[in-house]
C-alpha cells in the first residue's frame, strides 16, 4: 500500500509539473511535448510514472496523446470538461432559482457588454432573429421559435467578447434548454418575450448599456416566474 501511495504521489507531481510548464508558457496549445525519454530524464521518474502522469492530463483534456506520434497540448474546453459533472446533477424545482440566478447574471452582463461592443452586423443579425421568431409564431411553430430564441440569446453572449461568460452560458445551456422549452410553448408568455426582445435590441442599438442589462435581467426574471407556474 505504501508503494502504491508513493507511485500515485509521483505521477501526480509529474502531472503538476507539466501543467505548471504549460501555465508558464513553455508549451502552448498545439505544441508537441518532448519525447518520453527526454521527459523521463527531466523529471527524474520512471517511464511508467511519466506515462501515468501524461494519462491523467489526457483524461482532464489538457493533453492529447496521439498514438505513434506524440503528446500535444490540447485546447482546454471548460464546457466539455464540465458536461460530465453536470450530467450527474439531479436538478429539482428548488434548483431552478439558483440556475436562473446564474443565467440572469450572465445574460444581463453580456447584454450590457453587447451594447458596448456591438457592430452593425451584430444588430442586423439580432433583427433577423426577431423576424424569424415572429414568423415562427405566425405559423404556430413553437419549436422553430425556441431554436431561434436560443440563437438570439447565444448571439448576445458572444457579442460580449468575454470568453468566461460564453463558457458559463454554454455550460448551463443543456440544463436550461429543457426548461426554456416549457415556457416557449405558452402563447401569452411568448408575446411578452417578443416585446422584451425588441426592447433589448433597441437598448443595444442605442448603446444604452445599463438599460440593456436591466431589460435582460427583467426578461430572465419573468422567465423564471413563468417556469415555476408551469411546474405547479
Amino acid at each position: 500500500m505504501a508503494e502504491e501511495t508513493k507511485k500515485k504521489f509521483k505521477y501526480d507531481m509529474v502531472a503538476d509539473q507539466i501543467l505548471e510548464e504549460i501555465k508558464r508558457g513553455r508549451w502552448s496549445v498545439g505544441d508537441k511535448l518532448p519525447s518520453e525519454s527526454e521527459l523521463v530524464s527531466e523529471f527524474a521518474v520512471s517511464r511508467v510514472c511519466l506515462r501515468e502522469g501524461l494519462k491523467k492530463l489526457n483524461v482532464l483534456g489538457i493533453l492529447k496523446i496521439v498514438q505513434g506520434d506524440g503528446t500535444y497540448v490540447n485546447e482546454i474546453n471548460f464546457t466539455e470538461f464540465m458536461k460530465p459533472l453536470l450530467s450527474l446533477m439531479s436538478v429539482t424545482e428548488n434548483d431552478i432559482d439558483e440556475i436562473y440566478m446564474v443565467r440572469t447574471l450572465v445574460q444581463g452582463r453580456a447584454c450590457k457588454m453587447a451594447a458596448q461592443y456591438k457592430t452593425p452586423e451584430d444588430v442586423e443579425y439580432l433583427d433577423k432573429m426577431v423576424e424569424q421568431m415572429e414568423d415562427a409564431i405566425a405559423m404556430n411553430s413553437y419549436t422553430d421559435y425556441a431554436l431561434v430564441d436560443r440563437k438570439f440569446h447565444n448571439k448576445i453572449v458572444h457579442m460580449s467578447k468575454n470568453r468566461i461568460l460564453i463558457m458559463i452560458d454554454e455550460t448551463f445551456r443543456e440544463i436550461v434548454d429543457g426548461y426554456v422549452a416549457r415556457i416557449n410553448s405558452d402563447v401569452t408568455s411568448i408575446k411578452k418575450f417578443m416585446l422584451d426582445h425588441q426592447q433589448i435590441i433597441y437598448a443595444i442599438k442605442d448603446g444604452n448599456e445599463d438599460f440593456a442589462e436591466q431589460i435582460m435581467q427583467a426578461h430572465m426574471e419573468y422567465s423564471r416566474k413563468i417556469l415555476h407556474q408551469t411546474l405547479m
